[in-house]
């Protein structure tokens, strides 16, 4: 793991998994996680990610409804 995540972050706790595996810098990380959970070695493995946004504007949800 990059840095001091594994020592200081218990990757069960949910703002330390999005501070894992949610971030562009360790996107290498969120790959082999999904490969590896889903069994996806050597079956299509999964060779990129996009991350969202994951804070919504408030003028665009009221666009939405």
């Amino acid at each position: 793991m990059r840095g001091d995540y594994g020592k200081f972050l218990d990757p069960k706790n949910d703002v330390a998994f999005k501070k894992i595996f949610g971030t562009e810098r360790n996107k290498d990380i969120l790959i082999h996680f999904l490969n590896d959970i889903l069994d996806f070695k050597g079956k299509r493995p999964i060779r990129e990610v996009t991350f969202l946004k994951t804070v919504q504007d408030p003028e665009q949800k009221r666009q939405v409804l």
